[in-house]
């Protein structure tokens, strides 16, 4: 997401505030004093942002005798500022593919896949609970996925891919998040995934 856009969304007094929050932690009459605007006029942006989830008070400390709160961004805030993480992936994957032969380089991605998934406990319950499971997780590490049906068939549908630079030029990427999703919920997945310029997940389950 650009800046641009994000002072759209927010507003620029909140996506100022945002921005200077990113440098160091402030209190309501520094963000005042560096946006040249009232304390009372930085505290409703503060109080909205803080609702948001992407502000939040760390501590007081005495400003002339009085307590001052002390406000930092959230991780959540940080979502909003442009990564390189799908283009980084992309050119190590590139790198370590000129290496490796298939085998190897598709063990690599095996074991990668499970230690990831040790972040998480198995899945539990019926089937379709397990799936769901897998489906948080997706979604937890960025990604927009859903369960379908077509028929008699379900699937996970993805809409979209947190690694979208990387799934472009490599997309044995979807094999990683298919070791992911089986280990996690001991079901079996096929892969369906759509490429091209918006790559898609979609596993069906069998």
């Amino acid at each position: 997401m650009s800046t641009d856009r994000n002072k759209n969304l927010f507003g620029q007094s909140r996506w100022h505030i945002i921005s200077l929050l990113r440098k160091k932690s402030m209190g309501v009459k520094e963000l005042a004093t560096e946006l040249g605007m009232t304390p009372n006029g930085i505290r409703p942006h503060l109080a909205s942002l803080e609702r948001d989830r992407l502000v939040r008070q760390i501590g007081v400390k005495l400003s002339g005798g009085q307590p001052a709160h002390i406000f930092e961004l959230t991780s959540e805030a940080e979502l909003f500022f442009p990564k390189a993480y799908g283009t980084l992936l992309s050119h190590m994957l590139t790198e370590i593919r000129s290496t490796l032969d298939e085998s190897s380089f598709n063990k690599l991605l095996s074991s990668t896949a499970l230690r990831l998934a040790r972040n998480w406990p198995k899945a539990s319950g019926d089937k379709l609970s397990k799936v769901q499971t897998g489906i948080d997780v997706l979604n937890e590490l960025g990604g927009l996925a859903e369960l379908s049906k077509e028929e008699e068939t379900y699937f996970i549908q993805g809409y979209s891919c947190p690694l979208t630079e990387a799934t472009k030029n490599h997309p044995e990427v979807c094999y990683l998040a298919q070791i992911l999703l089986e280990d996690l919920t001991d079901i079996k997945f096929e892969r369906c995934c759509s490429y091209g310029e918006k790559p898609k997940c979609r596993f069906q389950i069998l």
